[in-house]
């Protein structure tokens, strides 16, 4: 019977001579090394700024920064993101960004670190598991390293809001860890109570930090008819009493978050059941295209458009899906164990993907999405190495130097790869420099230029953005900032209203008709714009400060008080809040309390470098008595 994370134990022999025995101590620095490796290879990324999504998941949600914040996780009620309503019910990872936010702010080194550090914890689980799986601990070291420094893997560590998937990976690692355990402890005709309640425990928390463990339960199931039968021997009610509460929980979860609801709705509503199958087949197109960058991890990029069927590169990648599902099917006839564990890890890589194909995504496809794919291919790829050199001992030495080739190529990539997530603008340009038809690139691109100052560069990207797609609401928003800033208001309003008839649930495109309405001297239309923001994110701190001032211009006293307190419970470092606040305190004869909200606003002014609020903090409170 394998032991447990038994790295690198096995012995094999060859005319007699073992091919290699390491003892405990070099098979653990083996891993340490590996880890540290990939720890090095990752460091220079740690102080990189947020990117993409992580504005409105993280940085403006102010409902990961109320204090309540991780029992409104579990209870559904927090936003996923700052600019539309509802989202992911993901309860674990945004308790985790409450915690990191609680133990380091809102800063994007302890975000990046927190996912390098799950990163790592993958890769060791990886290591275990495929171990455990195979009997071989060279297997597990080898899938171990290629998942740790494989270059399509470096989007999982840069991009923060890829939280969610890391924590799923490294719960369900775990889960199929114990599951695996429990098998053997009954084939030696032991307990294996603890193990299941344990893989039980794991199995949940994964699905509480994205809703694609639900593949969990076929994982074991494929465990069970590939690998385990060949080695557990159990009554009936042993092999499968524990998939009853599991599936019953798993189905209880798909039916309180609504995971069945895309299909039924496709069904139901006429016309739309060719549309779903359509999206399906293209998300069946987003697991060939992981395969093939697992294969070939060029060209990387932050925005992946699929081919159109029945395109060459369509039918390329559906013949990437077909190859793998035949090779597993074809394994699972096979009485080889080697070819059992092969079509294991392809039936995995394949698994792990069902989820997004049966419930469609807005993006296709991302990289971080294939990285627990990746993980079943890295075994693949190591089983079918290791069982190559033991049949061909001559290849050892220059499968070793393959390796070490292969590990500074990926190295060097992971860190080249790391450079383009350096800055916003160098991301998105090397995205569309590869995509240049995607509109979305266009789009992110232009609002990176933007908040650059490189206004004639975001025109040009919203315009293509705007000519792919007329109707993407971030680039409308996107093109109508840029009207306004050219002082072009009805421009601008005609964008803005443009993405909220497409999008009535957008924010940013509602806090803009906002802002738009207030500088034109329409108090009325502005309120009504900013509480329709508000009525989607009532944390929405820029809508709640601008309120504020329009009810501090119209002498509403206490609305304003409440708007502009609740604004500073969204944002508590915003100067320009503490600035209105000690305005009202002064207008309403508190003159005490004026004086140390205009301090606290200059203070926070001149740290953020905002020399204009801090100069008329400072005036305020000379003029103070």
């Amino acid at each position: 019977m394998p032991q447990p994370f038994a790295f690198l134990s096995r012995r094999r022999q060859v005319a007699g001579r073992p091919i290699f025995a390491v003892t405990a101590s070099v098979r653990h620095a083996a891993v340490a090394a590996l880890l540290l490796l990939t720890a090095l290879v990752y460091a220079p990324s740690l102080d990189h700024p947020f990117q993409y999504d992580d504005g409105h998941t993280i940085v403006d949600n102010a409902a990961l920064r109320q204090p309540g914040a991780w029992k409104a996780a579990f209870t559904g009620k927090t936003l996923s993101s700052a600019e539309s309503a509802g989202g992911h019910y993901r309860p674990l990872t945004y308790l985790s960004y409450w915690a990191t936010i609680r133990a380091a702010g809102v800063t994007p080194t302890a975000f990046h670190a927190g996912n390098l550090a799950l990163h790592l914890a993958a890769v060791w689980l990886l290591i275990g598991v495929v171990t455990r799986l195979t009997g071989d601990g060279r297997v597990g070291f080898v899938a171990g390293a290629i998942a740790a420094l494989h270059p399509a893997h470096g989007e999982t560590v840069f991009y923060a809001s890829a939280r969610a998937g890391l924590l799923a990976v490294v719960l369900s690692l775990a889960a199929l860890w114990c599951f695996a355990r429990a098998r053997e402890r009954q084939a030696a005709g032991r307990s294996a109570f603890e193990a299941l309640a344990t893989f039980a425990v794991l199995a949940l928390l994964a699905l509480l930090a994205k809703e694609t463990a639900v593949a969990l339960p076929l994982m074991c199931l494929a465990a069970d008819r590939w690998l385990l039968p060949a080695r557990v021997h159990v009554s009936a009610w042993q092999r499968w009493g524990p998939y009853a509460p599991l599936a019953g929980g798993f189905a209880l979860y798909a039916a309180a978050t609504g995971l069945w609801r895309p299909a039924a709705a496709a069904v139901e509503t006429a016309g739309e059941v060719g549309r779903y199958l359509g999206v399906v087949v293209q998300q069946l197109e987003a697991i060939g295209l992981g395969v093939r960058l697992f294969l070939v991890p060029w060209p990387l990029s932050v925005d992946h458009p699929l081919p159109a069927w029945p395109d060459a590169g369509a039918v390329f990648l559906w013949g990437l899906v077909l190859l793998l599902a035949g090779f597993a099917a074809l394994a699972a006839r096979s009485t080889s164990p080697s070819l059992k564990g092969a079509g294991f890890f392809a039936a995995w890589a394949l698994i792990v993907t069902l989820p997004t194909v049966l419930w469609p995504l807005n993006v296709p496809f991302q990289e971080h999405r294939a990285y627990f794919q990746h993980a079943g291919l890295a075994a693949l790829a190591a089983l079918v190495a290791v069982r190559a050199i033991d049949a061909r001992p001559a290849w050892r030495r220059p499968a070793i130097a393959a390796g070490i080739v292969i590990t500074v190529l990926f190295s060097w990539l992971v860190v080249e790869r790391g450079h383009a997530w350096s800055d916003p603008v160098r991301l998105w340009d090397d995205a569309r420099s590869r995509t240049p038809r995607s509109f979305r690139a266009q789009t992110n691109a232009g609002l990176a230029l933007a908040s650059a100052g490189r206004w004639t560069d975001a025109d040009r990207a919203f315009a293509a953005a705007l000519a792919l797609h007329p109707d993407y609401p971030p680039a409308l928003v996107g093109d109508g900032v840029a009207a306004h800033h050219r002082g072009n208001r009805d421009a601008a309003w005609a964008r803005y209203q443009r993405a909220v008839d497409v999008a009535p649930g957008y924010v940013p495109a509602w806090y803009n008709l906002g802002l738009v309405a207030q500088e034109s001297g329409d108090a009325t239309e502005a309120e009504r714009a900013y509480r329709r923001a508000l009525a989607i994110n009532p944390l929405h701190a820029p809508s709640l400060l601008n309120l504020g001032v329009l009810f501090l211009l119209q002498s509403r006293w206490a609305e304003a008080d409440t708007a502009l307190k609740t604004a500073d419970a969204a944002s508590p470092e915003s100067p320009d809040i503490f600035y209105h606040r000690g305005l009202l305190a002064e207008l309403t004869g508190s003159p005490v309390a004026a004086r140390a909200l205009y301090a606290t606003a200059e203070r926070l002014a001149l740290t953020a470098g905002r020399a204009p609020i801090a100069a008329s903090a400072r005036a305020r409170l000379t003029a103070l008595p």
